[in-house]
């Protein structure tokens, strides 16, 4: 695990402990906030072997809550401007959410298999989602939460959900993402497993507040053991 209160993040706009609000990530880049500085944006490159494109997203810091993707591209916020678009357009697909509720990366859990989205999102917004990012979608809960997108992560290689699963769900969910399922926490205890972790198939950054027992459950669930 990267313990990120050793690499001086912004104090302003950036908790070491959420790092999932701040990031958005695929299999090969990952989009951070102008305000990282160039040690953070290496280290994240190093870990998750991926290029890092540095943006705002609506004049915010907060994109790992405002963009969602997979290796088909990237969904933001309906009120991200063109210029905050065309760095990461300049790599890759990136199309925006017109839902009423335009927070893609709380509302959206994906990888290359499938999506969960959040009960209330849109037909059209579902429809824009399977089309442009290329999945079958799914609306639901993951635990009692339906922010899916922060209540979970998940890759091509495994799935790891918060402790407050319905062992009902267990089975659909390993069926719409296409991957084994693990139960675990991240931040001594937070089932807020999005909002403390990012991860892909080559490597994972957890909150710094995250335990020896929790770095192990997500070693063991993404296959990194």
């Amino acid at each position: 695990m990267l313990n990120l209160s050793l690499i001086n993040l912004p104090k302003k706009d950036v908790s070491n402990i959420n790092i999932g609000v701040f990031v958005s990530i695929n299999e090969d880049y990952a989009i951070v906030p102008k305000s990282f500085n160039d040690k953070v944006k290496e280290m994240i490159a190093e870990k998750l072997d991926v290029e890092v494109i540095s943006t705002l997203i609506n004049g915010s810091s907060l994109i790992g809550s405002l963009v969602v993707g997979n290796s088909r591209g990237f969904l933001v916020s309906r009120y991200a401007t063109d210029s905050e678009i065309e760095p990461i357009k300049k790599v890759i697909r990136v199309e925006r959410s017109y839902d009423r509720m335009n927070a893609c990366g709380n509302l959206i859990l994906i990888n290359d298999k499938g999506a969960l989205v959040h009960p209330e999102l849109s037909n059209k917004s579902i429809k824009l989602i399977e089309d442009f990012l290329g999945v079958t979608v799914y609306r639901g809960y993951v635990g009692r939460y339906n922010a899916v997108g922060k209540a979970a992560a998940v890759t091509n290689k495994g799935l790891l959900v918060n402790p407050y699963i319905k062992r009902d769900d267990i089975e659909v969910l390993e069926k719409i993402f296409d991957v084994p399922l693990g139960v675990g926490t991240i931040n001594f205890g937070s089932p807020l497993i999005g909002s403390g972790l990012i991860v892909n198939s080559k490597g994972y950054i957890a909150g710094s507040n995250t335990t020896g027992p929790e770095v192990a459950r997500v070693e063991e669930v993404f296959q990194f053991i």
